[in-house]
């Protein structure tokens, strides 16, 4: 009976460590420029997102949005060869002094697609 019980315990943990090692396998954001919870002093003229991996650019997107809705004047997000985890989008406008939500979402090298979001603020 012991044995038995021991065996369940040893598979459930097993099985647990196995579903962390999965979800931490997903794309997750590793830093940002403007960084989250930022204020800064220039609007950017880019708006870029590294990940914890290679993500694909077709099925990946950055959106900005402000107190009037989305900004329109955002190109299509591209990755940068030279940085595989590095979602990129040029905004073709400075953005006007305000807050601003930096929606994403991403399909990593693993195929999961993974969204969320963040804010900064243009405080010139």
């Amino acid at each position: 009976m012991q044995e038995k019980l021991r065996r369940r315990t040893l598979v459930s943990v097993l099985s647990f460590c196995a579903m962390v090692e999965s979800a931490s396998a997903h794309a997750h954001l590793q830093s940002a420029n403007p960084a989250p919870d930022s204020i800064v002093a220039t609007a950017p003229q880019e708006v870029w997102i590294a990940f914890s991996e290679a993500v694909e650019p077709s099925m990946s997107a950055i959106e900005i949005v402000g107190v009037q809705g989305p900004v329109a004047a955002t190109g299509k997000a591209y990755v940068d060869q030279a940085a595989p985890a590095a979602l990129i989008v040029k905004l073709a406008q400075p953005l006007p002094a305000g807050a601003y939500e930096t929606r994403w979402r991403c399909v990593g090298k693993d195929s999961h697609a993974m969204r969320g979001s963040y804010h900064f603020e243009v405080r010139p």
